[in-house]
């Protein structure tokens, strides 16, 4: 007996340790896997936390019935019903429990699998046993009962049989009972020692509650007989079974050891080749965004160029003028001098056409001025239209589109500006670099549109926390980098945990759907001559040692003899 105790308890605690590891490779693997394959992992991870923790199994179970009816994967969604019935039956939650079964049983008939029917009607029939409705549970066996009957299966049928004497016993009507047992016993064959076995009892006990106690004997003796041959079989074979079992399973967790170390190197070279596409999609958005931004400048340039040589066309037009308008009062001097010379003309006349030469040089001289005053209003508006597109031309290569924030370009600018202001007065700064947490699964459920709404919330929010001073910009993807000026590594921690505690409790809904968001946040200080590119690096990397601890905390970059110290790390951060 302490040999069969001590190998149940080396099970137990082998069973719960390869649990424990299972569920953590399930969800490793959880996200990585897509479409039929997610199912799959997502059924796994609803059965394995049926013992532990059921609620969590039902979360699983409803994620893997969801993917199942957009992929129309009918076993896998029958699947995911029967694990959250069974988790609801653990819970003693037995309503919500035979609601998820008769989905099954639904499923099953429409694709008329018979053994799935048969399977689902009996386990609601037990959950309607413990529930204490016996006349539910004997409507759901005598349902099983016609179907083994249409089958042929005298196993079944004595199975179904019995199962129905068993209620009628436990709701204290024996009669009725034992009319049900002894027409199983017409349906069991001699190599169902066990049944028959167990149903002796049952008649023993039956006949004993209505008052025949020599048949009640006569059962419990072929009861006891059955017994101690059978016991001490299943006993030598129950430790015999144990031995293979535990040799098996020490077999298969050195087997699972190796498949999940090679399964570990995979998800750390995919994760590789993952950064690596992600960095070249940053680089050829980034070439993209240079080449928009010189494409801009060019056009530019060459609409100055254009009014330019406007200016000038105009410029040499009056020129012409001037001069034809020198040619005309030449001519008119000449005529005048004519006019002297000719003694013919009258004084009269003389003054007559003098008066209308004045006229007409007064014409000319007004006309030219308004032309003059013309082009000097044309040019003044051409150089403010000029100077509105520069100022539009420089605020939109320095912003980002989406979220209106700074862009890595512009941060870099604001960031060395504030390199020269330590040079000069000596005050540190701080860089905060963010990260949203998960973000690739939420483009994944809501679509870019949701990856979208959630980034102008999130660059929102941001603005709203921080100090006037402070500079917040869109570093890349989902990443933000917060520039804090004249402030010190405690003061950078505080504003960082205020930014991530917000963040983490603000309702973000799109399309009616609630999304979970929260960040995770590493912090840097500028307080000694270094390298730009350094104090970013660090604060990535205080950022990264945060992902890896856990997600949606602040991380503080401390000197290289120390570990990064993590602040505010949230308990329900693996609800994701």
């Amino acid at each position: 007996m302490k040999k069969i105790f001590i190998l149940l308890l080396l099970t137990s605690c082998f069973n719960i340790l390869f649990a424990s590891s299972r569920i953590d490779d399930l969800e490793k693997k959880l996200e990585i896997v897509v479409a039929e394959e997610k199912i799959k992992v997502l059924n796994e991870l609803s059965e394995a936390y049926w013992y532990i923790q059921p609620e969590k199994s039902i979360d699983y179970g409803k994620r893997a019935v969801i993917l199942a009816k957009k992929l129309k994967d009918t076993k896998q969604k029958d699947r995911a019903y029967n694990s959250i019935a069974t988790a609801y039956a653990i819970l003693r939650d037995y309503e919500k429990s035979i609601v998820y079964w008769q989905k099954s049983l639904n499923t099953c008939e429409k694709s008329g699998n018979v053994p799935g029917i048969v399977s689902d009607i009996e386990k609601i029939a037990e959950i309607y046993i413990n529930w204490n409705k016996f006349e539910k549970s004997i409507e759901y066996y005598n349902k099983a009962l016609k179907i083994y009957e249409f089958k042929n299966d005298n196993e079944g049928i004595a199975r179904s049989l019995n199962n129905i004497g068993k209620v009628y016993k436990e709701s204290g009507k024996y009669d009725t009972a034992l009319e049900y047992f002894l027409r199983a016993l017409k349906f069991e064959e001699e190599n169902v020692r066990v049944m028959m076995r167990d149903d002796y009892l049952h008649y023993s006990e039956v006949y004993g509650a209505i008052g025949k106690e020599d048949k009640a004997l006569e059962y419990y003796k072929l009861y006891t007989t059955m017994k101690d041959t059978i016991e001490s079989e299943k006993r030598f074979q129950k430790i015999s079974d144990m031995q293979k079992r535990y040799e098996e399973e020490k077999q298969q967790r050195m087997i699972e050891l190796l498949q999940k170390d090679k399964e570990i190197k995979e998800l750390e070279l995919r994760q590789l080749l993952l950064e690596r596409e992600k960095k070249e999609k940053e680089y050829e958005a980034e070439k993209k965004q240079r080449q928009i931004e010189i494409l801009n400048k060019d056009k530019a340039i060459r609409d100055l160029e254009l009014r330019q040589a406007r200016y000038e066309k105009d410029k040499i037009k009056k020129k012409i003028e001037t001069f034809q308008k020198d040619k005309e009062i030449k001519d008119l001097e000449l005529a005048k001098k004519e006019i002297e010379l000719s003694k013919q003309k009258t004084v009269q006349r003389y003054y007559y056409l003098l008066g209308a030469l004045i006229l007409l040089f007064a014409a000319i001289s007004l006309n030219q001025a308004r032309s003059l005053s013309k082009a000097n209003k044309q040019l003044e508006k051409a150089n403010d239209d000029l100077e509105k597109a520069n100022i539009k031309l420089e605020l939109i290569a320095k912003t980002d589109p989406l979220t209106n924030l700074s862009n890595r370009r512009d941060m870099i600018e604001k960031i060395e500006h504030e390199q020269k202001r330590f040079g000069r007065n000596g005050k540190p700064f701080i860089l905060v670099m963010s990260d949203i947490d998960y973000f690739k699964s939420v483009n994944d459920r809501y679509g870019h549109d949701g990856g979208d709404f959630v980034l102008e919330s999130i660059a929102k929010l941001m603005q709203s926390v921080v100090r006037k001073q402070d500079i917040v910009g869109r570093w890349g993807g989902e990443e933000f980098l917060i520039l804090l000026p004249e402030t010190d590594l405690e003061g950078g921690r505080a504003l960082a945990e205020k930014i991530r505690k917000n963040i983490s409790i603000t309702p973000y809904v799109f399309s009616d759907k609630k999304i979970p968001i929260t960040m995770t946040f590493g912090v840097s200080v500028y307080n000694k001559p270094m390298d730009l590119d350094l104090c970013i690096k660090k604060a990535d990397e205080a950022l990264y040692k945060g992902k890896k601890r856990g997600k949606n905390c602040v991380v503080l970059s401390k000197p290289e003899e120390e570990e990064p110290r993590i602040i505010g790390v949230d308990s329900d951060i693996s609800s994701r």
